[in-house]
């Protein structure tokens, strides 16, 4: 970046101060007499001499180690010293001394750089940087002419606005920092005033002021902004043209006319409309502008912007119209309604899958099949209002007949719930909703590619079935692999002559099957391995599962607004996590975990627990990275697990680190205990391991009824180094149920409960004083 130098005014001042200093120094001390008490040295550095006469010995003390002296002491009589100073970027300044005879002479010397005036870039030059990964973390000046105000607050003191060259406002930015239709604007995120005072009023600028702005600059998401504190308002130039205060807050959406009255310093004025729903109309008689706005047939707002342009100043409107009211019915209402219920769904059901029969829509909540070539016709993320008959289909709800179909929106962003992984239960599944599943098996096409069909292992008479699956999944491509399909539910069906049973999908994704895969919940990604993705550029689609112990905390979870943020690392230690916690100078270590919900996905309320430094927790959600910070995505992942819990139904199991079964063997065995009773108890504790052996699993021990099982864990789920886990509870700390087989060899347990050393053999619980506390990561 290009600097322009300006030479200051301190050289003079500071050359008056030596020559008085002279005369007054030199009168004030007999024993020691110098030439000047004050030495300047230029930026380049360079010498200085002086001239000092003493009645006796003389020392220099507490010279700056950027300043030489030669000599630095001397007898009686008159010296020539030669001070000498390093180059220097900063000013800088100091006292030393020098003493005779008991006498202290003080000298004071100043260093000056010369003063930096900063290039002014234009918003186009601030863009470029951005886009060519140039963003830099240091201040930097830029000029531009305000296109839009989101808000001045007078309650925070900051205000947030965009700037442009031109004074438009247009297109908008990619995540990775490209634009559609040319965007032309940078956001100056929360700034301050001039000179960094506050906003006081609300009113201290307006759309068409010319601004010159300093602060740092980011990429946001790719849009090129001033970080949030960093900037303020370096000058402002008023535009000549104002525009009086419209009478309305948003236009109606039925047709309307209005007028625009405009005040201007200079002529002529040319008026124009970035959109064709508004138009310009006429020129009254006083000189207002006459305005006409179509009718919006959309539920959503629309915006428009009338520039007004003279020949040296500009100014801009924004002009927003209100859309007409929805009408309609969700889709978990519609779910509800009797078969043959003729329906309309709200303009802001989304498409959220697509088949080349028809299209998934959603509401956020619920999703339903429509079946159709009209709705096989649209796009992901449009907003969709659909005239069509609610029906049921293989026991799920779906829409037919179709006999309207009207865009509201396009390219609404949406996620896709948690899927459920049937693959081990298909032969039990069963569901009367488009439920988003997960099914892997061997995919097999059919010859004419219609057909395309899951074979599940170990289940005869049972297939997948993958509903005309659009082009973009090129499902073509995998036949003959064993693959995983991801997608919505689609009911039950069968081939009457094979009498082989479908469980039909619509998919949303199609990948080779990988045994137990990174990032699910059975095997998140570290926190460092996540790190290492994101910031090498790798991108996911769906949520991603992280596993870290954490290592700070910058904000508890508050119930104002449901979430907290802290940071985790592999091994708990915040290894460049900064004093307010909001950054860190080791990225590939630290992993921020940004504004996240709490269990299940949901708010945190009042009265729940807090995550604290120390806990093992798993977070899942949508991952990016922010200022070159691997973190989640605000609001959109939240905690699965801390230590184990995926609920607080049983604590959050932060009490203390649950054991390893062989680590509970030689802990409980070092323990301290009160006597050489051989039934003493201890704990309760947490023990950590896999099932080796099952010597009752059943509800029934010893000839009764107990609701309680014995087993043995080791570390590894071999025989080697076993713990005892004697006539233990089910999840929840409650009986086993008559037949409840579900514990097994090799499954990963927590068992929580009070233990004891038996007659000095092998630890063990004690009998009905421990429970699972978790079962493969299920509290429940």
């Amino acid at each position: 970046m290009k600097l322009k130098y300006i030479i200051t005014a301190i050289a003079a001042t500071l050359a008056l101060a030596v020559g008085c200093q002279k005369e007054q120094d030199s009168a004030y001390l007999k024993e020691i007499q110098v030439s000047s008490s004050f030495l300047a040295f230029p930026p380049a550095g360079g010498p200085v001499d002086i001239t000092l006469n003493a009645t006796e010995s003389w020392q220099i003390s507490g010279l700056p180690e950027w300043i030489t002296a030669t000599p630095s002491s001397g007898s009686a009589g008159e010296t020539s010293v030669h001070f000498t100073a390093s180059a220097t970027t900063d000013t800088r300044d100091a006292v030393f001394t020098i003493e005779c005879g008991g006498k202290t002479q003080r000298m004071n010397v100043i260093q000056m750089t010369e003063a930096k005036e900063p290039e002014i870039l234009t918003c186009k030059d601030v863009i470029a940087l951005v886009q060519a990964n140039q963003a830099i973390a240091q201040e930097v000046y830029f000029k531009g002419i305000v296109c839009k105000i989101d808000e001045i607050s007078p309650s925070y003191g900051n205000a947030t606005f965009y700037l442009s060259d031109d004074g438009s406002f247009k297109g908008s930015y990619n995540a990775d920092g490209s634009g559609n239709d040319n965007p032309n604007w940078v956001e100056v995120y929360r700034g301050k005033w001039l000179n960094g005072a506050n906003f006081t009023s609300g009113d201290e600028f307006g759309i068409g002021d010319e601004m010159v702005v300093t602060g740092i600059i980011v990429s946001y998401k790719g849009t090129p902004e001033t970080n949030q504190g960093t900037a303020s308002v370096v000058s402002i130039k008023k535009s000549l043209i104002d525009v009086a205060e419209l009478k309305f807050d948003k236009l109606p959406a039925a047709d309307t006319t209005f007028t625009l009255t405009v005040t201007a310093k200079e002529s002529p004025l040319l008026l124009t409309s970035d959109s064709d729903w508004l138009q310009i109309i006429g020129v009254t008689s006083d000189g207002s502008y006459q305005l006409h706005a179509d009718e919006n047939p959309k539920t959503a707002e629309r915006k428009a912007t009338i520039s007004i342009v003279g020949p040296t100043a500009r100014k801009s409107v924004s002009i927003t119209q209100k859309g007409v009211p929805a009408t309609g019915a969700s889709v978990s209402e519609i779910i509800a309604q009797a078969d043959g219920s003729k329906i309309e769904t709200l303009p802001s059901t989304v498409v959220v899958a697509l088949t080349t029969k028809g299209a998934v829509f959603s509401d956020g909540t619920k999703a339903i099949y429509a079946y159709g070539d009209a709705a096989a016709a649209l796009s992901l993320g449009d907003g969709v209002k659909v005239s069509a008959e609610k029906t049921t289909y293989n026991g799920v709800p779906e829409l037919t007949n179709i006999t309207g179909v009207f865009v509201d929106s396009q390219g609404n962003t949406f996620s896709y719930p948690e899927a459920k992984d049937i693959t081990a239960t298909a032969g039990s599944y069963s569901a009367t909703e488009a439920e988003y599943i997960q099914l892997s098996g061997t995919l097999t096409v059919s010859d004419d590619g219609k057909y395309y069909n899951l074979s599940l292992d170990d289940m005869d008479g049972l297939q997948g079935s993958i509903n005309y699956p659009v082009g973009a999944l090129d499902a073509k491509s995998f036949d003959g692999k064993k693959i995983t399909v991801t997608g919505y539910f689609n009911g039950h069906s069968s081939n009457k002559t094979t009498g082989i049973q479908y469980i039909n999908i619509i998919a949303t994704k199609i990948v080779e099957y990988v045994d137990n895969p990174k990032g699910t919940a059975t095997n998140p990604y570290t926190a460092s391995e996540i790190a290492a993705l994101l910031l090498g550029g790798t991108t996911f689609d769906s949520n991603v599962y992280v596993k870290g112990v954490v290592s700070a905390v910058q904000s508890e979870f508050s119930s104002g607004y449901g979430n907290g943020t802290f940071w985790i690392s592999d091994d708990g230690t915040a290894y460049g996590v900064s004093e307010d916690k909001k950054s860190t100078t080791e990225p590939t270590k630290d992993f921020e975990c940004y504004r996240v919900l709490w269990f299940n996905n949901q708010k945190w309320a009042d009265g729940s627990a807090q995550v604290t430094v120390g806990d093992e927790v798993v977070v899942c959600g949508a991952l990016t990275t922010y200022n070159g910070i691997a973190e989640t995505n605000a609001n959109k992942a939240w905690v699965y697990s801390v230590n184990g819990a995926t609920s607080e139904a049983n604590g959050l199991g932060n009490l203390v680190a649950p054991f390893t079964a062989v680590g509970a063997c030689e802990a409980v065995n070092g323990l301290s205990w009160t006597s050489n009773t051989e039934y003493e108890k201890v704990g309760p504790f947490y023990v950590k391991g896999k099932i080796s052996r099952i010597a009752n699993k059943g509800t029934f021990t010893e000839g009764g009824t107990y609701g309680n099982a014995t087993f043995y864990i080791s570390e590894d789920g071999s025989e080697n180094n076993e713990f005892q886990c004697f006539r233990v509870l089910y999840l929840g700390n409650k009986k086993f149920a008559e037949g409840q087989t579900d514990i097994q060899l090799g499954d990963e347990v927590i068992i929580y409960g009070e233990l004891m050393n038996y007659k000095g053999n092998t630890p063990e619980t004690v009998s009905g004083s421990a429970y699972l506390y978790s079962l493969n990561g299920n509290t429940e």
